[in-house]
């Protein structure tokens, strides 16, 4: 038989008369159990038994473990057995109550990238488990949901003008939140293999607590992408949803510009608190950000650079990239300063920073005792191309556009797009680069509120 024809409405059933081998009656039909523990589960959690009301309206739950059900219909249950265990039913880790837990919630639906709310769940026969039934669909449609509150004699009326939409369970995510004191195995693993922009899109539509749930399933990277994908408004919030430890971590792999934008959200003391759960030189980088305004070019920089002493040949250039321990996604441009040293990147070590030809504040520069002046760029390309022996001198730009890290942020951003700059560099009053302000970054500022969500991500 085929087993879309054997789908079975659980919201129908719920209510139904529940009789015994000998056809007396037992009870009524009140939930399904379903098993929500083992790996795999969670694609089609199979049912383990129905919890049946006995003893009336002021009579207690009971548990019938699936072997004793002989049929299971939207008009009646039947028992293979009259005999009862008649403890009151208790959860145990790993039970999902299917209706109790499911109906009227919010899931996601993963193939249509959406938050969806479920108005009916459909139950099939298990084919891995002879005799044996499973959580097959969540149905989404409007009938479903108006079949549950007309009377049952109209429903298939409903139905029929209004046909159900199921999204099968193996593209549903549930949020294990949604059962509090209760273990279920819900690993979101669907969700994790989303692109970030489409999971941030998810929470803006999820609680507080079901996004809590989603970046903790995340792994540090992905949920950094994802929080910095999230309106402004809903991103310190749902940090702070997270523990000190978890949040750190994510701020950590997030653009330190985009850490210190979050921070400067919260109260100082939970914007602390977070900063020293984060590791020592990305928690450094972001404390250096805090001190500028956020309406300055100050603010709205990031100290994700590049920056070389202009006296090393290209060899010795292109070996102190290698050498470096960390290094940003993409460099458009390798700036030049007045000193030697190594190279200077947000992401060097707090060992590296001591040795930073151009140090990103006073703190860096007592540190390491040397800063640079910026003198100039060179693009990656000319760098690759040139000849081993060659001086880096001869290969720098420097007729380099800067601003400066107390001018307004607009006026910066103004500044970059108004020459078609991918990158703005950021000085100090004595010349000494303490950052970049990013086209990404500068389109924040002059692009409306509304039409940031939808902006590429260029140099991130």
């Amino acid at each position: 038989m085929n087993q879309m024809i054997q789908l079975l409405s659980l919201s129908r059933a719920i209510g139904v008369m529940v009789w015994g081998r000998a056809d007396e009656l037992v009870g009524r039909l009140e939930d399904a159990v379903a098993r929500v523990l083992e790996p795999g589960d969670e694609r089609f959690p199979p049912l383990t038994g129905l919890v049946v009301r006995v003893g009336g309206l002021r009579g207690h739950q009971v548990f019938v473990p699936w072997e004793s059900v002989r049929v299971l219909s939207p008009e009646r249950v039947s028992l293979a057995s009259s005999r009862l265990d008649l403890r009151p039913f208790a959860r145990r880790d790993g039970e999902l109550l299917v209706a109790h837990d499911v109906l009227d919630r919010q899931v996601v639906d993963v193939a249509g990238r959406r938050v969806v709310r479920v108005n009916d769940v459909q139950l099939a026969p298990d084919p891995r488990s002879p005799g044996g039934w499973r959580v097959a669909a969540a149905d989404v449609s409007l009938g479903s949901f108006v079949a549950r509150v007309v009377p049952k004699a109209f429903a298939d009326a409903v139905l029929r003008r209004l046909p159900p939409s199921a999204i099968p369970w193996d593209q549903v995510e549930f949020f294990a939140s949604d059962v509090p004191g209760v273990k279920l195995r819900v690993e979101h693993s669907a969700l994790a293999r989303m692109h970030p922009v489409d999971i941030a899109a998810l929470i803006e539509d999820l609680s507080y607590r079901q996004g809590e749930e989603v970046l903790e399933a995340l792994d540090d990277p992905t949920a950094a992408d994802v929080v910095e994908y999230l309106p402004s408004q809903l991103q310190s919030a749902v940090l702070t949803t997270l523990s000190d430890e978890r949040a750190g971590d994510i701020l950590d792999e997030m653009e330190p510009d985009d850490a210190a934008d979050i921070l400067a959200e919260l109260p100082e003391e939970e914007a602390q608190g977070l900063l020293e759960a984060m590791e020592p030189d990305e928690a450094a980088d972001v404390s250096r950000l805090l001190d500028f305004a956020p309406d300055t070019a100050g603010g709205l920089m990031t100290t994700d650079f590049v920056a070389l002493p202009e006296g090393l040949t290209v060899r010795q250039a292109v070996d102190r990239l290698r050498e470096a321990e960390t290094l940003p996604d993409v460099i458009p441009y390798v700036y030049t300063v007045d000193a030697a040293g190594g190279v200077e990147s947000a992401r060097s070590t707090s060992t590296a920073i001591t040795e930073l030809p151009g140090a990103h504040d006073g703190a860096t520069a007592e540190a390491g005792g040397r800063r640079g002046r910026l003198t100039g760029m060179v693009t990656l390309r000319d760098l690759l191309l040139a000849r081993p022996d060659q001086a880096l001198a001869e290969l720098i730009n420097r007729d380099v556009l800067s601003v400066s890290a107390d001018e307004p942020a607009r006026s910066a951003a103004e500044t970059l797009a108004e020459y078609d700059l991918i990158v703005l560099p950021v000085v100090d009053g004595a010349g000494r680069v303490l950052g970049v302000i990013t086209v990404d970054d500068a389109m924040d500022v002059l692009l409306p509120a509304e039409s940031k969500p939808r902006l590429p991500r260029i140099l991130r």
